[in-house]
């Protein structure tokens, strides 16, 4: 076999590679953060005013993760009007979950952690009292 032919071997197996390479990259997933990205990027400063007035509260809420179970706890000295749980999970879209806030009697509100992934989570949490809106964001891994 001489070069000429070499080279024309080689030539040949770098394109399958290439080609091969392509196809993977082209039959990949991907998924957005969120399928409204520029919209909701357009109203983030209504965002910014809600984070800041979680800033602003002197007790907060908070989200716990105790015996198998997420819980998620309010203060008494805040008064929700109404609100919402986001468990957003950012390596894969399909898996996030909403939930309205349904506070029991201890203010407190319980989420099995066998309804969720093992993983890395960001819970976002949105509610009103009768003046203001709240936002605020956490990571969780369950």
């Amino acid at each position: 076999m001489n070069w000429g032919h070499k080279i024309t071997i080689v030539f040949i197996l770098f394109a399958l590679f290439v080609a091969t390479l392509v196809t993977i990259c082209v039959r990949q997933d991907f998924f957005l953060v969120a399928p409204d990205y520029y919209e909701e990027e357009l109203a983030y400063q209504d965002q910014i005013d809600k984070m800041n007035n979680f800033q602003q509260l002197e007790i907060k809420p908070e989200l716990n993760k105790i015996d198998g179970k997420v819980i998620l706890s309010f203060p008494d000295n805040v008064a929700l009007v109404e609100g919402e749980i986001h468990f957003f999970r950012p390596s894969h879209g399909d898996f996030d979950q909403k939930f309205s806030i349904e506070l029991d009697s201890n203010g407190q509100q319980t989420f099995s952690q066998d309804q969720f992934l093992s993983g890395l989570w960001k819970a976002k949490l949105s509610w009103k009292d009768s003046n203001k809106s709240y936002f605020n964001e956490s990571t969780i891994i369950l």
